[in-house]
C-alpha cells in the first residue's frame, strides 16, 4: 500500500483522467453510481485520503471551524463539546479543538493566530473571554466568533444561560426555602462579567425580600474546588451564613467537602445550591441541589447560530438558553 497516494495513482489504474477523479471524489460533476463505487473503492485499496487543505484553497471555501475551551478545573465543557461535535457531524463540519488559559491574552492570541493559519471559517469560545483586539483581529481575517456558555460584555456574539436570572433565582429559591443570611461563593464580581452578572440578580432578589445584601457574605474565587474550599473555611470561622450559592459544581464540592471537614452539617447546618448541574451534583454526597445548565443544547444551538451568522457577519446576535432549579439533598426539604 503506497502511504502517500494520489489522485493521478487512483486514475491511472481506474483507466480515468485525474480531472474525472477529482470530480468523482469531491462530489461535483457528472458520472455514473458505478463508476464511481468502483473509483472510491480503488481510493480505499491504495490508502488515498482527501487533502482538505489543498482542496479548500482551491475551491476558495472551508467547512473547518474552531473550537477553544478553557483549561479550567470546570466539568460543564464536556457537555459542550458533546453538543457541538453532534451538531457538527449532522452538517458535515470538521472541528478543530485547542485548550485556552483563562485571562491569558497572549496565549490566546496565538492560538487565534495558529486558527486562522489553519483557514478555519469561524471560532467557537467555550467559556472563555476573547479581549476585543482578539476579536478585531478575527473581524480583519474575515472569521466569524461565537462565545459559547457565557455573556459577554466585547462586540461579539454569544450563547448563554441568562446569568442575571441565575443569581436571582438561586436567590430567591433560598428565601423561599426560609434562609436568612445567603453567601455567594467562588467568583468574582467586580472584575468577572459573568461573576457580576450573577451578583446583581442574588442583590436585587434579597432587595425584593428587604434583606441586606451585606458585602461580607460574597466570598470571591475562580470558580475551582479550592475556591470552595477556603470559602467553606471563610463562612465557617470569619462570616455566618445559613446557605450558600456556589459560583459552579466544583466551588459547590469544594464547599460541601470543606463544610464536612469543619464538622458543619449540609444541609442541617448550612443549605447548599450550586449552579451549573453536571454530573457532580448527582455524585456528590449529599447530592447537591443545582441551578441547571443545559450545555448540550448551548452546544448544538451554537452550531446552528454559527452557520446563520454567515449572512450577518458584522451583526451581534445573543440566544439565552433556559436552565431550571434541581432540588436534592443539600437544601431543605418541602
Amino acid at each position: 500500500m503506497t502511504l502517500k497516494a494520489k489522485i493521478a495513482d487512483i486514475a491511472k489504474i481506474a483507466g480515468l483522467s485525474v480531472a474525472s477523479v477529482s470530480r468523482i471524489l469531491n462530489g461535483r460533476g457528472r458520472y455514473s453510481e458505478e463508476t464511481a463505487k468502483r473509483v472510491r473503492q480503488i481510493a480505499d485499496d491504495i490508502g488515498y485520503y482527501k487533502n482538505r487543505s489543498a482542496s479548500d484553497l482551491a475551491r476558495q471555501s472551508n467547512n473547518t471551524f474552531g473550537v477553544v475551551y478553557t483549561n479550567s478545573e470546570t466539568h460543564f465543557s464536556e457537555p459542550l463539546i458533546k453538543g457541538i461535535m453532534g451538531q457538527a457531524a449532522t452538517d458535515k463540519l470538521d472541528v478543530i479543538i485547542m485548550i485556552g488559559k483563562r485571562d491569558d491574552e497572549q496565549g490566546l492570541t496565538k492560538i487565534v493566530q495558529d486558527m486562522i493559519e489553519r483557514r478555519v471559517f469561524g471560532l467557537l469560545f467555550l467559556s472563555i473571554q476573547p479581549s476585543q483586539s482578539i476579536i478585531d483581529i478575527l473581524n480583519h481575517a474575515n472569521i466569524r466568533a461565537l462565545v459559547v456558555g457565557s455573556a459577554t460584555e466585547h462586540d461579539v456574539s454569544y450563547i448563554s444561560s441568562d446569568d442575571f436570572q441565575i443569581g436571582y433565582q438561586a436567590t430567591q429559591f433560598l428565601i423561599d426555602k426560609g434562609y436568612q443570611r445567603i453567601g455567594l461563593a467562588g467568583m468574582d464580581v467586580q472584575r468577572d462579567y459573568v461573576g457580576l452578572q450573577r451578583y446583581q440578580g442574588y442583590r436585587q432578589a434579597l432587595k425584593e425580600a428587604n434583606m441586606k445584601a451585606a458585602e461580607g457574605l460574597v466570598h470571591s474565587g475562580n470558580f475551582s474546588y479550592h475556591s470552595g474550599i477556603t470559602a467553606a473555611t471563610y463562612y465557617t470561622n470569619e462570616q455566618s451564613v445559613d446557605a450558600v450559592i456556589g459560583a459552579s459544581d466544583e466551588v459547590s464540592l469544594g464547599l460541601l467537602n470543606g463544610f464536612h471537614d469543619l464538622g458543619v452539617q449540609v444541609p442541617k447546618q448550612v443549605g447548599l445550591i450550586s449552579i451549573d448541574g453536571t454530573e457532580l451534583c448527582e455524585q456528590s454526597r449529599p447530592k447537591m441541589t443545582s441551578v441547571t445548565q443545559n450545555f448540550q443544547l448551548m452546544g448544538t444551538r451554537a452550531v446552528r447560530e454559527f452557520m446563520a451568522l454567515e449572512d450577518s457577519h458584522n451583526k451581534i446576535e445573543t440566544v439565552t438558553i433556559p436552565f431550571e432549579i434541581e432540588t436534592r439533598n443539600t437544601t431543605k426539604q418541602d
